[in-house]
This record gives structure tokens, sequence and C-alpha cells, in this order.
């Protein structure tokens, strides 16, 4: 399941960057890819311990301040009782709108689908409904330091799923980003053409 995540997010990537580099200057179709450390918190029934795990993302700009965007990352945690450990490869899929909070810096807000795989001792899967709040820092004209909350919600009603009905993980993600393709700015205002933070 991984590896074909880990396709799929590839797959995007290359896609997104051919209309990317037939448009200049930013906006529509400019690309940033970057990579991040994430420390999650488990929902209480999983018995997981918070962990910190590393990631990766790509993200195109649909129009200046609209990004769609895709991530993939994997932690191994604990169990809290002791009795062993499981992994979690989480992929969100979502839309990040952005807006100038400062000089050099935007606020983000987006929302999209997340899809969890568990492996280890804890082998299943579940998706859900992800949103995301966070601030970047425009360090150079195309790379930015980036701070983010993930939110993610999963129902599970069948009555064979290993999860209770309700899980809820969160998660603070550090990182980092390039724009490959879309030009430069001169500013957080300029860098609205790809305004996406994950």
């Amino acid at each position: 399941m991984t590896s074909r995540i880990s396709r799929l997010v590839a797959a995007a990537a290359l896609l997104c960057a051919a209309p990317a580099a037939a448009q200049g200057a930013g906006g529509a179709g400019a690309v940033e890819v970057g990579a991040f450390a994430r420390r999650t918190h488990f929902d209480n029934s999983l018995g997981m311990k918070s962990t910190i795990g590393v990631g990766g993302w790509a993200s195109v700009a649909i129009r200046p301040g609209l990004a769609f965007e895709l991530d993939l990352s994997h932690t191994s945690a604990d169990y809290k009782s002791g009795s062993g450990s499981a992994t979690y490869t989480p992929m969100h899929a979502r839309l990040v709108g952005t807006f100038t909070a400062g000089p050099r810096v935007e606020a983000a807000l987006g929302g999209g689908y997340v899809h969890n795989s568990y492996g280890g001792s804890l082998d299943a899967s579940d998706g859900g409904l992800s949103a995301l709040l966070g601030l970047r820092y425009q360090a150079t004209n195309r790379v930015w330091m980036r701070l983010g909350l993930d939110l993610d919600v999963m129902f599970h009603p069948s009555s064979d799923s290993p999860f209770v009905f309700y899980t809820g993980n969160w998660a603070l993600t550090l990182g980092a980003a390039a724009r490959l393709h879309g030009g430069g700015g001169g500013g957080a205002a300029s860098s609205q053409s790809v305004g996406l933070l994950r």
C-alpha cells in the first residue's frame, strides 16, 4: 500500500510539472515541493504514543492564492501499553488557500481527504476528512519555511471495522518548500501564486 501511494504522489508531481513549465512566471500551474517533520498525536482509542515522522509533498497552483496539494509521510509509533509498535502512513489530498499576513508571511487554510495506512501489529487502513491551519515564511525568493497544524477526522460505521466509530488524529508539521516552476516573487504577496502550506 505504501509503495502504491508513493507512486501516486510521484506521478501527480510529474503531471503538475508539465503545465507549470509552460506558465513561466507565478500563477496557475506553479509547482512547489517540500519535506517536513510531523509530530502526530493519535486518537486515544489507538493506544499509540505521540511520535515524530518524516514526509514530503508536492503542490500545483490552480490560480493565485489557491493550490492542490498531495503529501505522504511515515511514522513508527510504540503502543502506550508497551506491547509492541505500529507504523502509520497518512496521505493527504487537499485544496489550500493562502492569505497575506505580513511582510514575507502568509497564513494558510485547507481542507480535503486523508487516507491512513497502519502497519506492523496493526494491519488496517481508513480514510476521512482533513483540515489544515498554518503559517509560512518566505526565506528566499523560492524557499519557504512552513509550520502547520493537521486535523484529521475518520468515521467507521461498519460493524467489522477494527476501529471505534470515531477517531481523530492531529499533528504539528515543520518543514521547508521550494518552488520548482512558476517563477520567483518579491515577497509573500507575489508567492501567493502557490500559496501552499502543508
